[in-house]
C-alpha cells in the first residue's frame, strides 16, 4: 500500500502560531518573559514536526495544514515492500500551491523539501527523514510575515504497531520581523506508545498514546547562548479524539534545564488540558 500523504492535524506550532499561555516564576532572579516564550514555544514547534514524522501522514507539515493539490509533489511512489513507505522519495514543497489562507487566521505556506527513505525492507515499520530548507512561514491576518521557521536535519524511526521511537538531529532558524534570529540545536529521541496497542500504523493518523521526550536543545540568538537538557517528568498525552483543536496534548510535563540569561535553573512546561496552552514555571537553581 502505497503511502498516505493525507495531512492531519496534530498538537502545536511554533511561536507566532500558538498562544502564549500562561508563565509563572519561582523568583525574581530568573530570565524575561520572552526568554521564556521563546524557549516554551521553540518546544512545541517541534513536538508538532515530532509527532507528525511517527507516522509519516504529514512529514513536512505543521498542525491544520490541509490537504493541497500537488502539493507536495512526489520523486517516485515505488513502495517495493508495500509496507506503506517508499523505498527512496522525495517530497518538495513549493509556494504556491503549498498554502493555506485562513491558517489560524492568517496564512502558511510551506517550501523546501523532506526525502524519505525505506532503509529495511524487512522492517516494515522503520524508515528515515531527511529535511533540507524545510520551511514554515506564517503571516497574520494584516499581511505582515510574523513568523519563519527553517529546519534541516533528519529523523529517524523504529518500532512496532504499538510502540515507536523517533530519534530527531534538527538545526532550525527561527526569524520574526524585528528580532534577532534564533538557531536551535535539536538532538532528542521521542518514545511513544499508543493507548491502544495495534493502532500505531504508518500512513494513518497518530492514535491517543504517551510521549517521553528527552535529549537536548541548544539555543543561540544574538548574545544568548545556551544548551538545554530536555527530560519528560510526566508523560505527555496525546488525545487524538480532541478534534476541535491543534492543542492536542491533554496532560504531562517537560523540563529544560541549564543557564538561562546566566542564571541556572528549570523551565518547566506543563499541560493541563485539551486545548489549553500549557503553563510555564521558572525555577532558579538555588546557589
Amino acid at each position: 500500500m502505497a503511502l498516505t500523504l493525507r495531512l492531519f492535524p496534530l498538537v502545536v506550532a511554533g511561536s507566532a502560531l500558538v498562544a502564549c499561555g500562561s508563565i509563572t516564576a519561582g523568583d525574581s532572579a530568573r530570565p524575561t518573559a520572552n526568554q521564556q516564550n521563546e524557549l516554551s514555544s521553540s518546544v512545541q514547534d517541534e513536538l508538532t514536526g515530532s509527532l507528525a514524522a511517527l507516522t509519516v501522514t504529514a512529514p513536512g507539515t505543521p498542525a491544520f495544514f490541509p490537504a493541497i493539490a500537488n502539493c507536495p509533489t512526489v520523486s517516485s511512489t515505488t513502495d517495493g515492500d508495500g509496507d506503506g513507505i517508499f523505498d527512496d522519495a522525495t517530497l518538495t514543497f513549493q509556494n504556491p500551491p503549498c498554502t493555506a489562507p485562513g491558517f489560524r487566521g492568517g496564512s502558511l505556506g510551506v517550501t523546501g523539501t523532506v526525502r524519505i527513505q525505506d532503509p529495511n525492507g524487512a522492517n516494515n515499520t522503520g524508515f528515515n527523514l531527511t529535511l533540507a530548507g524545510l520551511t514554515w512561514a506564517y503571516t497574520d491576518s494584516t499581511g505582515a510575515p510574523t513568523f519563519t521557521s527553517v529546519r534541516d536535519g533528519t529523523r529517524s524511526r523504529i518500532g512496532s504497531t504499538s510502540a515507536a521511537r523517533l530519534s530527531s538531529a534538527i538545526t532550525i532558524q527561527r526569524l520574526r520581523p524585528r528580532i534577532a534570529t534564533a538557531t536551535l540545536t535539536v538532538q532528542t529521541t521521542d518514545s511513544f506508545v499508543a493507548a491502544t496497542p495495534g493502532t500505531l500504523q504508518v500512513g494513518q493518523p497518530l492514535p491517543s498514546g504517551f510521549m517521553v521526550v528527552t535529549g537536548s536543545i541548544g539555543w543561540h540568538r544574538s548574545t544568548e547562548n545556551w544548551t538545554l537538557a530536555v527530560a519528560t517528568t510526566s508523560p505527555l498525552q496525546y488525545d487524538a479524539t480532541c478534534l476541535t483543536t491543534p492543542q492536542r496534548i491533554a496532560a504531562g510535563q517537560i523540563t529544560l534545564t541549564g543557564t538561562v540569561a546566566n542564571v541556572p535553573g528549570v523551565l518547566t512546561v506543563t499541560w493541563s488540558g485539551c486545548g489549553t496552552d500549557p503553563a510555564r514555571h521558572w525555577t532558579a537553581t538555588p546557589p
